[in-house]
């Protein structure tokens, strides 16, 4: 969905690229996920221990749309669609702005054949990224802010990523713009569209788009956990750039 302004107001009006209907939906996408799509089985307890979340303590369960961007010291762990889940503070943004950290060793170590997705999103400040780590090789990462434009562009565009970017030109600054009939021609930056791209990714295994998925949102519940500290897989980056944490 195309929103008309991602981040200036909380409620507004979407436009579909899927069916091309509009429609009133709360704005303010907030995601801190990691998708392992075909997993092999594991203790899921254990998995979180692996990845640097001590002192596991379990709390109550919740729907994936309640812990979709988690608060610190809590994360969230469950199946949908053969896909394991995990939503947790740090992490996601960890593993897609630094290349073979800690997390991402051990999720490759132990789900060598799966494809790991990890994806985050702050509309208030149109942060959005997304990181796929296929057979152990980063096959696509991509991210951006208001602030800071696309800060990463990593592998080939995917399939899922066509659509939308087949609505965009380079500028003459050499900056790539949307612009989408369905609102005008108006024309879009790529942080504007971020969430977009967020979405649309989340077909390549929940068969329909993020904000389309309702069974997913609102039927998926997840195990929850708390944790008193975290180890190095789990920590912030050493520069402490977790920024849209305080946003």
């Amino acid at each position: 969905m195309i929103p008309v302004c991602a981040s200036s107001a909380s409620f507004g009006t979407f436009i579909s690229l899927q069916d091309n209907i509009i429609k009133e939906q709360v704005m303010g996408w907030k995601a801190s996920i990691i998708i392992i799509h075909k997993p092999l089985q594991v203790d899921n307890e254990q998995l979180l221990k692996e990845l640097g979340f001590d002192r596991l303590t379990k709390v109550k369960d919740e729907l994936f749309e309640v812990v979709i961007n988690p608060d610190n010291n809590r994360v969230y762990i469950g199946n949908y669609k053969n896909n394991l889940l995990i939503c947790a503070p740090d992490i996601p943004m960890h593993i897609i702005e630094n290349n073979g950290v800690e997390a991402e060793k051990i999720l490759t170590k132990l789900f060598p054949d799966s494809e790991i997705c990890s994806i985050v999103l702050h509309s208030t400040v149109n942060l959005w990224g997304y990181s796929i780590i296929k057979r152990g090789e980063r096959i696509r990462v991509r991210a951006g802010s208001a602030e800071d434009g696309t800060f990463i562009d990593l592998g080939e565009p995917l399939e899922e990523e066509e659509n939308i970017l087949n609505k965009s030109v380079i500028d003459e600054v050499g900056q790539r713009t949307y612009a989408f009939e369905e609102i005008d021609n108006e024309v879009m930056t790529e942080d504007q569209v971020g969430e977009n791209f967020v979405f649309a990714i989340c077909s390549r295994y929940f068969g329909e788009e993020l904000d389309y998925a309702d069974a997913l949102l609102f039927e998926t519940t997840l195990k929850g956990y708390s944790y008193n500290k975290v180890t190095d897989a789990a920590k912030p980056i050493p520069d402490g750039k977790v920024w849209w944490k305080f946003w």
